[in-house]
């Protein structure tokens, strides 16, 4: 934003800079997209990462978050006995490793994706273990490796050449302006070159990086995977072309370097984002935008003024440059804010990762320019080659930023969009013992397997109210009358512990804020199925009963009274004074006892249903005399109960846990004379 005196105002000219920014922000704020997937991300494999299993699997599959390159995405197992199985089979979402042993030991499997919608590479792996336990869990790359650093030099000189040539013809524009400031000098299709050059490399490296391997075959299946490979090839030619016109035409260079914006905005991020279009659409914006500001400050470091800055050639040109500047930098902060938030998951990722530090340099670099451009504006002391300088500083920390495989948004992502698949290995299935607590705002489920005297697998679920992004750096304690125990992750909300017992120990699991201690019953626990089937009849013969309802993990607990009578009546009472009578097919209500009645028609309730009547148990044990766990998977959301029942299998007490939302209810007055009518 370097400017130079002040010349007579110009109000329409001025007027003309405000309507351009203002116009190009609120294509912004318009257009903004919604965050990319986190490319070609891991969502499950079958094994499990660090699963124990009894005997091999006959294959290997890992499905992707993404459409995947099948000539080009790869994987493989290697056996303990240092055999490797590679990749039998790619669609376009799986990979399938067949794997023909039965050794014992640890398993190693390793994957590469390569997106077909970005063209973006990710590697990872994970273990799993037949008739051991491989401990760890499965991971993928978040930092970028010597490969990724060597193409972010060269792309850091396209960024920068790409920046260079735009401000470069801006100059050109501004110094046909009469009077003619003859003295310019561009050198474009030098920078032209050197953008072309820089940009050949990183495609190059990007197909090596993609296929592994240095083959002139393989790049050119990366190449021609569709949009991904053609923009990559497109940008190049782009480029190219834009390099020969301006060795004759030199304005006419500013076509193919338009294609070559875009060819780069639909070959990055932009690509995968939802829409694609309107996000390959924005980032154009911040390309061009960029390109007016820092690539004019470039430019301008390239000149030499007659008689300086502050003569009177040296002051027309930045009386010229600075609307353009003006009106090019709000945009350009703008888009590169949105961008660059939608990668954090945090204002604490800019110190704790390596992502956020190069973000914060590329951040101080762009507020350092800030003053030396008032103190050229303000005609103080015009300093374009240190703009210059910071501006270098920005565009290559821009560069290594895009050398990152996954920010830590999209790792976050990455590792929550596993949370279905690795919590599974914390949720209870048939023949598990399974109890449930909350730890302060923290549901914790904790499944034994196999729940016999000895050696036993702990496998905690633990999930705080921010959902499994929150669980999945949360750490977790098990403590047992001997210490604690080693607790391994295995998954966002997964946990696991080896634990020796026999029934009648005590485990209490901490994490910040809170414990929940759960009482061991003495092992094998008895099925419970026959004394769940004797409730449920029990109950739902009833034809009237009461309960008392409490409610957290809210800081007042919420309480509530009920009053039911069959078939399609009840009553209830909050806390604090609101009352409900519900009668067939209309709802009264009223705010207070002393407020009146309203009333409304909704569907009619039915006497009697319980919390526990939504999905079949799962894993229910006999905890004690009358006392049963057991589990429900209702639409997805893990549930816990724990129901204790008198000698007629009339439910005393019932505690149900799920995600914040730590219920207990207890029953009394079965059959009691209860008659609700309407107020």
């Amino acid at each position: 934003m370097i400017g130079a005196a002040k010349p007579a105002p110009d109000r329409r000219r001025w007027g003309t800079t405000a309507l351009v920014a203002a116009a190009s922000l609120a294509m912004v704020l318009a257009l903004a997209p919604r965050p990319a997937d986190a490319h070609a991300t891991i969502l499950s494999s079958m094994p499990q990462a660090g699963e124990r299993l009894r005997t091999a699997p006959g294959v290997v599959v890992l499905t992707f978050s993404q459409q995947l390159d099948i000539r080009l995405s790869r994987a493989s197992v290697l056996t303990p006995g240092g055999r490797r199985f590679d990749q039998g089979s790619v669609s376009d979402e799986q990979i399938r490793v067949p794997v023909t042993t039965n050794a014992p030991g640890i398993y190693q499997v390793s994957w590469t994706s390569v997106s077909a919608l970005d063209g973006h590479t990710l590697s990872g792996g994970f273990r799993f273990g037949v008739g051991v336990s491989p401990g760890g869990s499965g991971e993928q790359e978040s930092q970028p490796g010597p490969g990724d650093l060597a193409l972010a030099a060269a792309r850091a000189v396209e960024y920068g050449g790409l920046l260079l040539s735009v401000g470069l013809l801006l100059l050109l524009q501004l110094a046909s302006l009469h009077p003619r400031l003859a003295w310019i000098r561009t050198g474009l299709p030098a920078a032209l070159a050197v953008t072309a050059a820089a940009g050949l490399v990183v495609v190059a490296g990007e197909a090596l990086l993609a296929t592994g391997t240095p083959s002139l075959e393989r790049a050119a299946d990366y190449l021609q995977a569709g949009p991904a490979g053609w923009t990559r090839l497109g940008r190049v030619a782009a480029e190219a072309a834009a390099l020969l016109v301006s060795l004759r035409w030199r304005r006419l260079a500013a076509l193919p370097l338009a294609g070559a914006l875009v060819g780069l905005a639909a070959a990055g991020h932009a690509a995968a984002a939802r829409p694609a279009d309107v996000g390959v659409a924005v980032t154009v914006l911040h390309l061009v935008s960029a390109g007016l500001w820092a690539g004019g400050i470039l430019a301008l470091a390239l000149q030499r003024p007659p008689d300086g800055w502050l003569g009177r050639e040296g002051r027309r040109l930045l009386t010229r440059f600075s609307p353009v500047a003006l009106a090019a930098f709000p945009v350009t902060a703008l888009t590169g804010v949105l961008q660059g938030t939608e990668e954090l998951g945090g204002l604490g990722d800019l110190v704790s990762s390596t992502y956020g530090q190069v973000l914060s340099l590329k951040s101080l670099a762009v507020l350092l320019m800030l003053p030396l451009s008032l103190l050229a504006w303000r005609r103080l002391r015009p300093a374009p080659r240190l703009e210059a300088a910071l501006a270098v500083v920005v565009v290559a920390a821009s560069a290594l930023l895009a050398a990152f495989p996954l920010p830590p948004a999209r790792l976050q992502e990455a590792r929550a969009a596993q949370a279905g698949p690795s919590a599974a290995l914390a949720l209870p299935g048939d023949g598990d013992l399974t109890m449930a607590g909350s730890a302060g705002d923290v549901l914790v489920g904790l499944t034994l397997r196999p729940g016999q005297p000895g050696p036993n697998t702990a496998w905690l679920y633990v999930l705080p109210i921010g959902g499994e992004p929150a669980a999945s750096t949360l750490p977790v304690t098990l403590r047992t009358a001997a210490g604690l125990a080693d607790v391994q992750r295995c998954g966002p909300t997964c946990r696991q512990s080896d634990l020796d017992l026999r029934g009648g120990e005590t485990l209490t699991v901490g994490v910040p804020g809170g414990t929940a201690a759960f009482r061991v019953p003495p092992l094998p626990a008895p099925d419970a199925g026959a004394l769940l089937d004797r409730m449920e009849r029990r109950m739902h013969e009833l034809h009237t009963f009461r309960l008392d309802e409490t409610l957290r993990p809210a800081r007042v607990p919420l309480s509530v009274t009920y009053a039911f009578e069959a078939p399609d009546r009840l009553r209830f009472q909050v806390s604090g004074g609101g009352e409900t009578v519900i009668v067939g097919s209309t709802q009264y209500t009223r705010d207070s006892p002393t407020s009146a009645w309203s009333s409304q028609t909704m569907p009619p309730v039915e006497v009697p249903s319980f919390i526990w009547d939504d999905s079949p148990p799962v894993a229910a044990r006999s905890l004690a005399d009358g006392t049963v766990s057991f589990f429900e998977n209702q639409e997805g959301v893990p549930v816990w109960f724990e129901v204790s029942m008198d000698a007629q299998g009339l439910v005393q007490r019932a505690a149900m846990r799920a995600q914040a939302h730590f219920m207990t209810h207890r029953y009394h007055d079965f059959d009691a004379p209860i008659s609700i009518d309407a107020p």
